[in-house]
């Protein structure tokens, strides 16, 4: 499982380079390279705009193409996957190797302390975002937000 965030943005960059290009260009490049990606997981980062309009973007994008993706907005990046039809395997496999850190409403936060990642699991949906940390201080932040934020579908 890769959950490398520059790997889709390396790819993308191949294609076009992103300042000769319209930001709405640039999402639908994005999530078109996604999409023909073999990866479950992707991740639009460094974002340099604002990042509501481009993850309003996002989701147009999702409903109107009408794929399979989830995208979640977490600080200034934005989180895509693919349902996994695996996704009763990987949850044993994260439950094995992860400490349960939240469960909250339809959520449920892992942490995989040896690869510094933490495991978003989007119960009702069956998604699942892989989100790597650096220090202590980032993982306690983003668990942070991510509990208070609001669940709904």
């Amino acid at each position: 499982m890769s959950v490398d965030d520059s790997t889709l943005k390396e790819r993308i960059e191949r294609e076009f380079e992103e300042q000769k290009i319209g930001i709405e260009k640039l999402i639908e490049t994005l999530m078109e390279s996604f999409c023909r990606s073999d990866s479950d997981y992707g991740a639009i980062a460094d974002i340099k705009s604002d990042i509501d309009q481009i993850y309003f973007m996002v989701k147009k994008y999702i409903e109107e193409k009408r794929v399979d993706i989830y995208a979640l907005k977490i600080n200034n990046r934005i989180l895509l996957s693919r349902t996994n039809e695996g996704f009763e395997d990987l949850y044993e496999v994260i439950k094995r190797h992860s400490e349960l850190q939240i469960k909250k409403d339809m959520i449920e936060i892992w942490d995989d302390a040896n690869n510094k990642i933490l495991h978003l699991l989007v119960m009702p949906v069956r998604k699942h975002f892989p989100i790597k940390y650096r220090t202590q201080k980032q993982k306690i932040e983003t668990m942070k937000e991510i509990s208070m934020m609001t669940w709904t579908f």
